[in-house]
């Protein structure tokens, strides 16, 4: 196959990789000049010329500002935009209508509409309720991009457009006309079809503003356009529609065609059609996806699912952060978690910032700007499911919680993670993703730090084993959550004190262990209260050969809890006061009873950001904790496959050695 285009093509045909099935095609763009070009090779080669653009749900931001498309459309018979002859998607619709593709687009349609998801989905600008009087009519007029090819193969002109507002003017003489510009255009890289002489009617008003357009359209009573794709958009959110081109959603007997040139299509679509059967064949069927984590193709549902944490997360960041106190080492990564559109990241490691900034810190570093009254801090720190390796040997993290309220660590005031957990109800759907985690986090092995040997250890032949687990003692978890009981000496006492007769093994923290950071007991004094010290199994293979986890505020309670054991806890960790720990204090603020579902949902899929560093080139700051498990997962298994290869390369030296005593 051959495709034609500018650079810009090629490197799209580089990083989306569409699984074709085509053979001896040339291919081009759209109908600009390397699809002719593609089209005439092929009528000289005896070729089929293949016609590629956007699909429907595209990218996280604009494509003219750099950002890839999470979908593309191939077509074989014309192009989706190109009224004037058929294409793939037409004869698609002119199929008989699927009652399970039907109730799948209904699904998709309601996750669409709940999320506000578009075909550009950078950050847009809150809507002013009030600005839209709702006691009268609101109409909404969609201008495109001058030059736009689907206005032309549409069967309209630049004139269309202003036919279209005198018509909208007379059709609704009481209410307000609402005018929309492109989005390139407000960007400042197109030109839009009308000027200020255009609306010199009384009730016309200009939307200036960068909208979502599903909340605008939900605004408005009826819609006006000749072929922009927001016209399906507004059917989806259930508005009448009227066209002044053949858009590709047109005359199947869903819009209002008495002013759209239908002769062009020379009685092709003679046929009604379901809303969710148009949905279904352009969305479902026409266009291809392809999922930026594993680099292959997949489907709408997977492009959704991507696209909701970041359109999320998108709404509640504000437009600039000053990232205060990074080290070089934390530079390089912290952007690529807030890689969105028109977001400004401004480091600043010695010069304290402005105490009206919206400053991002790190653990230690917010705690004092708080106490020297800061009131717009994010507290960063990692994540629950972070990395194969230790931050502190400065292994790049997955996954990082930035908490503008306080951070989960610290019980002496709320955090954003507690406030989830008060307010938690999970849905059916939620419910079980929480289920599904539990299962992948058990049955991969998947821990925080992913540290430690996977061997099997022996239990004990005692009748009750318990695990103490060790922390970093000037952690700020121990400073902050803990309560009496603040340096793992003392844990060990306090736990051989309540249990005399208990099998108790000791397990070091990993940066204490190797001598990193604070918190280490000699041995002698450890097997005063224990009596087995761990130090290279895993937590995970500690976890098979014990009954209960006793801790300060260690992340590998909840670990533990994940795995159903039972936990004790003498500090106050996030995961302390639900009614799921056995706890030697209480904590005012957390008065809710929660299951362990709600505690894993919220835990791992609501409060952290979740980044591979392989996603960027595709425009995708955040992934799902599903898919920083299985990078996880794979990452582990390449470690084992390298360590039997390194062996096998090894085994004749050994054996060598060996013979030679």
């Amino acid at each position: 196959m051959r495709y034609f285009g500018s650079k810009n093509l090629e490197k799209l045909m580089n990083v989306h990789p569409v699984e074709f099935r085509y053979q001896n095609f040339s291919c081009g763009w759209g109908r600009k000049k390397s699809f002719f070009k593609a089209q005439a090779l092929a009528e000289q080669k005896g070729l089929k010329a293949l016609c590629l653009e956007d699909g429907f749900v595209r990218s996280l931001g604009l494509g003219k500002e750099g950002y890839p498309p999470l979908s593309l459309v191939v077509d074989e018979t014309g192009i989706y935009f190109d009224a004037l002859q058929p294409s793939d998607l037409e004869n698609l619709i002119l199929k008989n209508e699927s009652v399970e593709d039907k109730l799948r687009a209904q699904q998709a349609i309601e996750q669409i509409l709940q999320f506000g998801i578009t075909k550009y989905n950078q950050k847009f600008q809150t809507i002013d309720l009030g600005k839209f009087d709702q006691k009268i009519k609101n109409i909404l007029v969609i201008d495109q991009t001058f030059g736009d090819q689907s206005i032309k193969y549409a069967g309209a002109t630049p004139d269309t457009f202003k036919s279209m507002l005198r018509q909208a003017c007379i059709d609704h003489s009481d209410a307000i006309i609402w005018v929309k510009t492109h989005p390139d255009v407000l960007a400042g890289k197109a030109q839009a079809h009308f000027t200020q002489a255009d609306f010199s009617h009384s009730n016309i008003r200009l939307i200036t503003e960068q909208y979502n357009p599903i909340e605008l359209l939900q605004q408005m009573n009826e819609v006006y356009v000749v072929s922009s794709q927001l016209g399906f958009e507004a059917l989806l959110c259930g508005k009448k529609v009227h066209c002044f081109g053949v858009p590709w959603y047109a005359g199947w007997g869903l819009t209002e065609d008495t002013h759209a040139p239908l002769h062009i299509l020379n009685g092709r679509r003679n046929q009604p059609k379901s809303l969710q059967h148009l949905f279904a064949c352009a969305y479902f069927h026409y266009a291809h996806y392809v999922n930026p984590v594993i680099g292959k193709g997949c489907e709408l549902e997977d492009i959704l699912e991507l696209l909701i944490p970041n359109i999320e997360l998108q709404k509640k960041l504000k437009h600039r952060y000053i990232a205060y106190g990074f080290s070089p080492w934390k530079k390089r990564f912290i952007p690529d978690f807030l890689a969105f559109p028109k977001l400004e990241l401004k480091f600043q490691r010695y010069l304290k910032p402005k105490k009206s900034a919206q400053v991002l810190a790190w653990g230690k570093k917010a705690r004092q700007l708080k106490d020297h009254h800061y009131d717009h801090i994010t507290t960063v720190e990692d994540g629950f499911v972070r990395s194969v390796g230790l931050g502190a040997t400065l292994i790049r993290p997955c996954s990082l919680v930035f908490d503008d309220v306080g951070i989960y660590y610290d019980a002496t005031q709320p955090s954003r993670l507690e406030q989830l957990l008060n307010q938690v109800e999970l849905n059916a759907q939620q419910a079980q993703r929480a289920t599904r985690l539990q299962q992948m986090l058990i049955e991969l092995n998947i821990s925080k730090y992913n540290v430690g040997e996977l061997k099997r250890l022996p239990r004990p032949e005692h009748a009750r084993v318990l695990l103490v687990v060790g922390q970093v003692e000037d952690d700020m978890s121990i400073q902050l959550g803990g309560v009496g009981i603040k340096t793992n000496l003392a844990l060990l006492k306090e736990v051989r004190s309540r249990n005399p007769e208990t099998y108790i093994i000791y397990k070091p923290h990993p940066d204490v262990q190797t001598g990193l950071r604070v918190g280490s007991i000699p041995a002698a004094e450890i097997l005063r209260y224990a009596d087995q010290i761990e130090l290279n199994a895993s937590i995970l293979e500690c976890f098979e050969i014990v009954d209960e986890l006793h801790t300060i505020t260690s992340l590998s309670g909840f670990e533990a809890l994940i795995r159903g054991l039972k936990v004790y806890c003498y500090g106050l960790p996030f995961y302390a006061g639900w009614g799921l720990t056995q706890d030697l204090y209480k904590s005012e603020r957390r008065n809710k009873k929660i299951s362990l579902e709600q505690l894993i949902y919220m835990t791992l899929v609501e409060y952290p950001i979740y980044n591979l560093a392989t996603t960027k080139k595709m425009g995708i700051p955040v992934v799902r904790p599903e898919d920083v498990i299985t990078s996880i997962n794979q990452q582990l298994d390449q470690a084992v496959k390298a360590n039997k290869n390194k062996k096998s390369i090894l085994a004749p030296l050994y054996n060598l050695l060996k013979k030679l005593g």
